[in-house]
Order: structure tokens, then C-alpha cells, then sequence
């Protein structure tokens, strides 16, 4: 078809994955470039000369293979299916997307329904024209099949290196260090922490226990601040730590846009023993691992029903985690107390029925003590209140009247690059400021919009707060099946955060904030 010109237009740039490699090829003989720009540079002058409108730009920062893993490309397909726009100012096909066959079909049906062009320098894509689809589709299966090859080379290169003893993770495992040849070597620090875990765990120890004396000693896990339990079973488990390099126990792979693991048979694993020093002997790492095993526990018994009305809804006000209810031959009642071992310096458990007497006295206070009726409830809904959505309204109208001029203005930018008042740079500058401006105005106008609804929506339920609570009182005294008042207080409370000190010895002294399902 021939080239159309004056069309509203998104601009999508987004780097391949040959792009990327030309890049740090470049850098590597010193003369870096931005892919990005000179493709920016080369569109915008495509658009100068075909006399189209700049509606927007959208720069995909990543080099996904999904949809799912472009946000910018989602948005700009949402846009597109709003009519936004009549054409897409890009490169090639390919960078709109090299993913499956259901990509390509999200893709094409948001151009064909939308009947909007899609635009590049070498031809203009009609999709609602005759063999518009099988000529998509031979295309999308081209360039799917491109990544693939790319994706296979990668990956016989990372089995190269794999048989060749070389660690190609994306960093050494904690108690190595990589040289420049991707051989481990022993890292003078974190090496000994190694073979201390070891010691620990094959002497009789659990993870808390090795995990409390690593955070003791201020000594810094691989990820985060504090150590994990589950890191110290993932270093037992590691056969690193015996000199040996084993790649490939599991595949990733894609699906529906996520990426999901499937385990591979030991048989078709690359191992190259003795690749770099090793940490342990065979025995230390069999001793370690059979005592690990040895000490796992099931969290839970089959068919014991739930013994706890506040399971799911009672949280460490430190840690937020969820109490765990205990039982103990010298105390009649069950306790709860969180089971963080950050926590157990500074908070004390509960006995169980104290903290649900403490809980429903707070409801029943709320039901009949409250000192507003449901009709003074539904009263207290004054003009104070509606003012609120008043001065938010017209909070949106002069944000509305500010968006229409920011338009006008990003018009005017268009008009001076068309005249060659401005340079591209300064249009792309002038055009990044206003685009800013509006989206900000834009968030502020959907944040007060929310702001209205919440109100809406708490006025509504701040009527039906006293009768609901009313009911959910009434039929708790009257259950005996602990799960049916779970749900039964589910249905009203969002959690209830606790508190008690360790100075704290009185049974009853602790603080509850109980945080509701609906606004009060």
C-alpha cells in the first residue's frame, strides 16, 4: 500500500537482543552508541517527513520475549484498542514482539480491530487488508524462529563453559569468588562461614540455631540483611561446595508469559568434578545433609481439624507474621506467640483465650457501647463529609482545565519541529516536559476520582457497621465449630496486630489493634 502521511502516531522503540550485544561489542573497542537514540533519531525523521502527529513514545527499557514482560508495549496495545491513534511508528515488525503465537495473535487483533497501520521505514502493515494475516504471521513465525536459534546458541555456550568446570552464574556461590576464566576460587572470608555452617548442622544443630549464631556474629548472608533458614538448606545441599560444577538440574521455560521450572533427570545433568578447590570432604557434606534430613519436621497432622478461631487473623505487631498457636502439659489453655526468632527478644506470647476475650470485647464495644446509634451513624454523614467530595470535584474540573492547555502546548511543540523552530533535540526535551506535566495531572485527577469513591463507599457502609457487627456477636457465642468462627469473624476483621512487651507480666497486659474489612 502506499505511505500514508498526517496520522496520529505512537512511536515504540525497543532494543533486540543483537542490539545489546552490538552495544557492549562497541563498548568493548570504545565506541559505545545508544541503539535506542539513533533508532529514535531515524523514526522522528521518518515522521518529519510524512508529516505525522507525535502522540506519544514509548521506550521498552527490557528486551522481553513476553508480552507480559513489556509494560510499555501493554500499555501502548491498550491505547491503541481505545483508538487513540491510527498508526505505530516503528523499526521492524519483530521489535512489537518475537513471542509465541499468542502474542502475535494479542498483537495483530489490536491493530486489526482497531484498524490502526502499523508503520516502518521499509512498508506500511494494513491488517485489515487481503493476506494481511498470513503475511503477519509468516513474519511472526520468522522472527520467533530467529530467537530461538539466538536463545539456542546461548544456551550450547553456557554447556561449553558448564563441562569446561566454569561458573556461569549470575554470581559465585557464597564462599567463592570467580577469577577471570569463571573458575572458583576460595574467598578468604566467607569460605570459612562455609565450612562453619557444616560443622554446625552435621554437630546436631538446626538451621535456627545456625542462622542465630551467623546473625550473632554480624556476619553478612549472600542476599538481604538477616540469614534464611531456607539458605542454609540451599548451601547444605550444594555440591559446589565438594569442588564439583553441575549445570542444568532444572529447565525454565515460558508459559502464558511466566516463567516456570521443570526438574531434569540427574542423567542429563553437565557435571565437571573437581572444577575448582572444595570446601568439605565427601563425608563432612553426607554427614551434613543426613542429619538435615533428619530433623525435618511436617507443619501439620492430616485430618486434625482447626483448634484456632483467630488462625489467619492474629499478627506479630513486630514482624506481621501470623501467631502460632502452642500447647504445653503445665498450662490448661493454648498460647500464641510468634515463632520469629527476631521477634522472641522482644515480644512475649498470649494465652489464647485472653487475647479472644480482648478481641470481641472490642467489637462488642463498637456494636452497643458505641456512643452513636445507627441512626446518629447514619446522621454524622453531614454537609461537613460532602464537602470533601464538593472541593474534590472541583479539584478535578481546574486539573481537567490544566490538561487541556498542557495539550495545546505539546500541539504547539509539534507544530514548531514541523516548522524547524525547534531542533529534534529540543522537541524531544519540550515534549518529555509536557508529557510529564500531563501524566502527573492525569495520576492526581484518578487519585481524587479514588478519593471521591472511597468516600462514596464509606458512607455507604458506615450504615450497616453496628447491625453487621451486631449479627456476627451473636451467632460467635452461639457456635461451637472453631472453623465456622473463624469465618464468622473473617467476614468482619481484615487482622488484629498484638503487642506484648517483654517487661510486660501481668497475663492480661498487651495491645490489640483490630483493623477491619470495612472503612469506620
Amino acid at each position: 500500500m502506499s505511505r500514508p502521511t498526517h496520522l496520529d502516531v505512537f512511536i515504540y522503540l525497543r532494543k533486540s537482543r543483537k542490539d545489546v550485544e552490538e552495544e557492549r561489542k562497541a563498548l568493548e573497542s570504545s565506541s559505545p552508541f545508544d541503539t535506542l537514540a539513533k533508532h529514535r533519531r531515524e523514526l522522528l525523521e521518518l515522521i518529519r517527513r510524512e508529516g505525522h502527529n507525535v502522540i506519544g513514545i514509548f521506550e521498552e527499557v527490557v528486551s522481553g520475549e513476553y508480552l507480559s514482560e513489556r509494560p510499555e508495549a501493554q500499555e501502548m496495545l491498550r491505547q491503541i484498542e481505545e483508538g487513540m491513534v491510527e498508526g505505530v511508528v516503528v523499526m521492524d515488525l519483530d521489535r512489537l514482539g518475537r513471542g509465541d503465537m499468542i502474542d502475535a495473535g494479542t498483537i495483530f487483533r489490536a491493530f486489526k480491530f482497531s484498524e490502526t497501520l502499523i508503520i516502518t521505514p521499509s512498508e506500511v502493515i494494513d491488517c485489515n487488508a487481503e493476506g494481511a494475516e498470513l503475511l503477519f504471521g509468516v513474519k511472526s513465525i520468522i522472527a520467533r524462529e530467529e530467537l530461538k536459534q539466538i536463545n539456542k546458541r546461548l544456551q550450547g555456550g553456557r554447556r561449553r563453559s558448564a563441562k569446561d568446570g566454569k561458573s556461569i552464574t549470575r554470581k559465585p556461590p557464597y564462599g567463592y569468588s570467580r577469577d577471570e576464566n569463571l573458575k572458583l576460587i576460595l574467598h578468604p572470608d566467607e569460605a570459612p562461614i562455609i565450612q562453619k555452617i557444616f560443622e554446625m548442622i552435621a554437630g546436631g544443630h538446626g538451621r535456627q540455631a545456625v542462622v542465630k549464631h551467623l546473625d550473632s556474629l554480624g556476619i553478612k548472608p549472600p542476599e538481604g540483611d538477616l540469614w534464611e533458614q531456607s539458605t542454609i538448606s540451599h548451601i547444605i545441599k550444594n555440591e559446589v561446595y565438594l569442588g564439583h560444577i553441575i549445570w542444568g538440574k532444572e529447565k525454565h521455560m515460558k508459559r502464558n508469559g511466566k516463567r516456570v521450572k521443570k526438574k531434569v533427570p540427574p542423567e542429563l545433568w553437565i557435571r565437571h568434578e573437581d572444577a575448582h578447590e572444595a570446601l568439605i570432604t565427601q563425608e563432612q557434606f553426607d554427614e551434613a545433609n543426613t542429619a538435615l534430613r533428619d530433623r525435618w519436621r511436617a507443619p501439620t497432622k492430616e485430618g486434625v481439624g482447626l483448634s484456632n478461631p483467630l488462625a489467619g487473623i492474629i499478627k506479630c505487631g513486630v514482624c506481621e507474621r501470623a501467631l502460632y498457636m502452642t500447647r504445653s502439659a503445665d498450662r490448661p489453655n493454648p498460647q500464641l506467640r510468634c515463632i520469629n526468632p527476631r521477634c522472641q527478644g522482644v515480644q512475649k506470647g498470649v494465652l489464647l483465650p485472653l487475647v479472644e476475650h480482648r478481641i470481641l470485647q472490642a467489637l462488642e464495644i463498637l456494636a452497643w457501647k458505641s456512643p452513636l446509634s445507627e441512626q446518629e451513624v447514619a446522621a454524622s454523614l453531614t454537609s461537613e463529609q460532602e464537602d470533601i467530595v464538593v472541593i474534590r470535584q472541583k479539584q478535578i474540573a481546574h486539573l481537567n482545565k490544566e490538561l487541556s492547555e498542557l495539550n495545546s502546548m505539546r500541539e504547539t511543540a509539534f507544530e514548531m519541529l514541523e516548522k524547524k523552530v525547534y531542533s529534534e533535540e529540543v522537541f524531544l526535551q519540550r515534549h518529555k516536559s509536557i508529557s510529564d506535566k500531563i501524566k502527573e495531572a492525569e495520576a492526581s485527577t484518578s487519585r481524587l476520582q479514588k478519593e471521591i469513591d472511597e468516600e462514596l463507599h464509606r458512607r455507604k457502609h458506615q450504615q450497616t457497621i453496628v447491625p453487621k457487627v451486631r449479627a456476627v456477636l451473636e451467632n460467635y457465642y452461639n457456635m461451637d465449630d472453631l472453623e465456622q468462627k473463624n469465618h464468622l469473624l473473617k467476614s468482619i476483621i481484615e487482622k488484629v496486630m498484638f503487642i506484648r512487651k517483654k517487661e510486660w507480666t501481668k497475663k492480661d497486659q498487651f495491645e490489640i489493634e483490630v483493623i477491619p474489612r470495612f472503612p469506620i
